[in-house]
């Protein structure tokens, strides 16, 4: 918990300009980053998931926590989107978006596990 509120202090000057509903907020950015994360492929059967495992979804959880956006990335997620439509029967099959939609199911039960470990240590906002 001491870990907790020194990145909390580290994070307070950052967080008015990646809160609100701009183009700056830190849950779109984020998003973004985690579609370019499920989409990057460098070589055949070594995707981003391979070379850097749960440790970027982790650390994009953790700033997210500290933020107070994790509700907001859950709502706007692109990848959930996407997992949501296909999911709905809304695209059509291939081998290329079958990876993708992979990598996203992998990483959103990555995702959920992060923010279940961090709301188990509670919010910061109430400290």
């Amino acid at each position: 918990l001491p870990l907790l509120a020194r990145l909390s202090a580290e994070l307070a000057p950052l967080k008015a300009s990646w809160l609100g509903e701009g183009a700056t907020a830190l849950h779109r950015v984020w998003s973004a980053v985690q579609f370019l994360f499920c989409t990057a492929e460098h070589a055949p059967g070594l995707d981003n998931a391979a070379l850097f495992g749960d440790g970027v979804s982790l650390a994009g959880c953790l700033v997210l926590h500290m933020l107070g956006q994790r509700h907001a990335f859950d709502l706007h997620a692109f990848n959930a989107h996407v997992l949501a439509v296909h999911l709905a029967g809304g695209a059509p099959a291939d081998a290329t978006l079958d990876r993708y939609l992979t990598r996203v199911a992998l990483l959103k039960r990555a995702n959920e596990a992060a923010f279940a470990m961090l709301e188990a240590l509670g919010s910061c906002e109430k400290r």
